[in-house]
């Protein structure tokens, strides 16, 4: 994977992410860990997991860390968070990936399958960033006597919103509904975390080529491609490239609170 920041852009940080076993998510980690960063890999499946970790451990400078765990369990995500700070110190952001889909018709679709996207993908992403905050950031704001945390570390969370979330999506209400919700919480993220001097960000792409995309079938794809303005479908990296360039704080260290439309043209803000 090509690296698109300067080298060792993230040395010495470290870096969570979920739903990193596979697509965006482990392009993302991939793409942090090559610039640098000791990086987190969350996701439900252990062995997929580990595999992932041995496969990123080639290209990283800094071995990645696999820890197991489902991002709807409180505790699990209490634990992993902790787990993060035990091996490393710190805690310099979060990414938030890891998401489902149970597509259906509303008059088809199961209460159950409702709620279980809607907690993988919000509460998924509230979970791990509340407890970045409560175990880590907001300690060092206390032990700041309250003032904001002025010292130069990086700090950020990165969330998944989609273009669905404002062009809505036939079968997909549950997946919408949390996507426009993530985009709320980045927002009230943003300033809550102006303390830590976290910035706290989104991104809502377009159509993807990753597993989740594959149920759409061949043809179902191609419609997507033709329904941007770049004629295609992006490609994991491209996603990563993007996540990447908004964790660097020489880059966008004065951007926060937004949701950036990373859609190929597909919907034009």
């Amino acid at each position: 994977m090509a690296r698109v920041l300067r080298d060792g852009a993230f040395e010495g940080e470290t870096h969570i992410v979920t739903g990193a076993a596979q697509g965006i998510g482990n392009a993302v980690a991939t793409m942090l860990a090559e610039h640098g960063a000791q990086v987190v890999l969350v996701d439900l499946d252990p062995s997929r997991l580990e595999e992932a970790a041995q496969e990123m451990a080639r290209v990283a400078s800094v071995s990645p860390i696999a820890h197991a765990a489902n991002v709807t369990d409180e505790a699990q995500v209490q634990q992993a968070v902790g787990a993060a700070l035990d091996a490393t110190g710190s805690i310099h952001g979060v990414v938030n990936v890891a998401g489902i889909t149970k597509d259906a018709r509303i008059a088809k679709k199961s209460y159950d399958d409702f709620k279980a996207v809607l907690a993988v993908h919000l509460h998924g992403t509230f979970l791990f960033t509340r407890e970045v905050a409560a175990q880590h950031w907001h300690p060092l704001f206390k032990a700041n006597g309250n003032e904001p945390l002025d010292d130069g570390v990086n700090r950020f969370v990165l969330n998944f919103s989609s273009v669905s979330a404002r062009n809505g999506n036939v079968g997909q209400v549950d997946y919408t509904a949390a996507k426009g919700a993530i985009e709320s919480v980045t927002k009230t993220t943003a300033r809550e975390f102006s303390s830590y001097r976290a910035r706290v960000n989104a991104i809502a792409p377009g159509p993807v080529n990753t597993p989740m995309l594959e149920a759409v079938g061949e043809a179902g794809i191609a419609a997507m491609g033709r329904a941007t303005l770049t004629g295609r479908i992006a490609e994991p990296e491209q996603m990563a490239a993007v996540i990447c360039a908004l964790a660097d704080p020489l880059i966008s260290g004065y951007i926060t609170g937004q949701v950036l439309q990373v859609n190929g043209g597909m919907y034009l803000a």
